[in-house]
């Protein structure tokens, strides 16, 4: 009888080391895939995350940029072809990665920062239009393109044919703003599959007379970097 005792405390250890043997975790499998097919320098990528047994994530875009979202967007600046790595760990500290390509194909872009005359301040909320022509632009007639700035004074025009634009900048209210009538109101030819910068500098102008803006020369347009629009934006935002 005594023997009997001795044995069923381990057959009882034996049972719930077996259960417990069997009730291993499952191991993180790291996966995603890329929206769309064709991809372009300036717009957004989404990456869709569909690992299993994860908890966090780390990804690298191959472009020296980073994120930890499980569904992540990103922006390429330059075309070519990137590859791209997700990490993912599960609650144990276990790890798996995955890798696929994306390809960046090139975009002739042209991005516009509107700032006061003979200032850095920006002009928000700002109707910028790309006319092909001055005969289009001295008449308002057959625009390409329009939009309007962002609160950093800031728009993006993409996909563009990489040719001279003329512009036309214009902000409704009680003071008026124009673009330039004699000159540097026209961009150089577009470098084609890169992001061309500019700035605009506006002139501020009371009036009544808001269907006859083009009697009304203001500054200058000249190119820019986004070195410096970066500056600038940045400076406007810490005052």
């Amino acid at each position: 009888m005594e023997k009997l005792k001795f044995i069923i405390p381990i057959l009882l250890i034996f049972t719930i080391s077996s259960c417990y043997v069997d009730r291993k975790p499952d191991y993180v499998n790291a996966c995603f895939t890329i929206s769309g097919t064709d991809h372009y320098v300036n717009e957004s990528v989404y990456f869709i995350n569909c690992s299993q047994y994860a908890t966090s994530y780390d990804w690298s875009f191959g472009d020296g940029f980073l994120s930890n979202q499980r569904n992540p967007s990103h922006t390429y600046l330059q075309n070519g072809t990137y590859q791209v790595t997700l990490t993912a760990y599960d609650q144990y500290g276990n790890y798996d990665t995955f890798t696929d390509n994306v390809t960046i194909e090139g975009s002739t872009d042209l991005d516009i920062l509107v700032m006061f005359e003979g200032t850095q301040v920006i002009v928000p909320d700002c109707e910028v239009t790309l006319y092909g022509s001055d005969e289009d632009w001295q008449n308002l007639q057959n625009p390409l393109v329009s939009g309007f700035t962002n609160n950093s004074g800031f728009i993006v025009f993409t996909g563009l044919d990489p040719v001279i634009y003329y512009i036309d900048a214009y902000l409704e209210g009680d003071d008026v703003y124009y673009s330039n009538e004699e000159l540097g109101y026209i961009t150089d030819e577009l470098n084609e599959d890169e992001v061309n910068e500019y700035n605009i500098y506006v002139r501020q102008y009371t009036s009544s007379k808001k269907n006859n803006r083009k009697e009304l020369p203001i500054v200058k347009i000249e190119k820019s970097s986004k070195e410096e629009h970066d500056h600038i934006i940045k400076a406007n935002l810490n005052k």
